[in-house]
C-alpha cells in the first residue's frame, strides 16, 4: 500500500511541476513527457490504493495499476497531440476584416468580434470617429499593437 501511496503522490508532484514550470522532459513526441509519467504515476498509486483498500490482491492492484498507468500515458498523449493540433492556427490577415463593435469605440479604446474563425476573443481596437456599440466595423489598419477600425457606413461613404 504505501508503495502505491508513494508513487502517486510522486507523480501528483510531477503534474504539478509541469503545470507550473512546464515540461521538463518530452522524449518520442510526449509519449515520455513529465506530463504523461506524471498522470501514468498518479492513476498507477491511486488504482492500486484503491484495489487493496477494497480488500482485493496484490497481483490484481498491480495489475489494474499498470493497465491504468498505460492508459494515462496513451491518454495524456493523445490528448496533447490534439492541443497541439488546436494551438497551430495559421496567422492571418486581420486589414479589412468585418465584425461588431461590443462596446462603444473612441480615438482611445473600444472593442469588436471579428468575423473571421481564429477570431475567437474580441479585440480591443479604437477609431477616429465615435462608433457606437453594436455598429458593424471593418479593420483599416494595424497602428504598432493597436487596431484602427471604421465603421461599415462610412467605409461606403454614406
Amino acid at each position: 500500500m504505501l508503495a502505491f501511496a508513494v508513487i502517486g503522490g510522486v507523480g501528483l508532484l510531477l503534474l504539478i511541476l509541469s503545470m507550473v514550470v512546464g515540461e521538463l522532459l518530452d522524449f518520442l513526441e510526449g509519449i515520455i513527457s513529465t506530463t504523461a509519467v506524471g498522470v501514468a504515476a498518479t492513476l498507477f498509486g491511486a488504482a492500486g490504493a484503491i484495489v487493496l483498500l477494497n480488500n482485493g490482491s496484490l497481483t490484481l492492484a498491480y495489475l489494474v495499476a499498470s493497465m491504468l498507468g498505460i492508459l494515462g500515458i496513451a491518454g495524456a498523449t493523445f490528448l496533447a497531440r490534439k492541443m497541439a493540433k488546436i494551438t497551430d492556427a495559421q496567422p492571418h490577415e486581420i486589414i479589412g476584416l468585418l465584425g461588431i463593435a461590443t462596446t462603444d469605440i473612441n480615438n482611445t479604446i473600444g472593442k469588436v468580434q471579428l468575423n473571421h474563425p481564429d477570431e475567437i476573443n474580441q479585440r480591443l481596437v479604437f477609431s477616429h470617429s465615435p462608433i457606437k456599440q453594436g455598429t458593424p466595423v471593418a479593420v483599416v489598419a494595424v497602428e504598432g499593437e493597436r487596431i484602427r477600425v471604421v465603421s461599415t457606413s462610412e467605409l461606403n461613404g454614406v
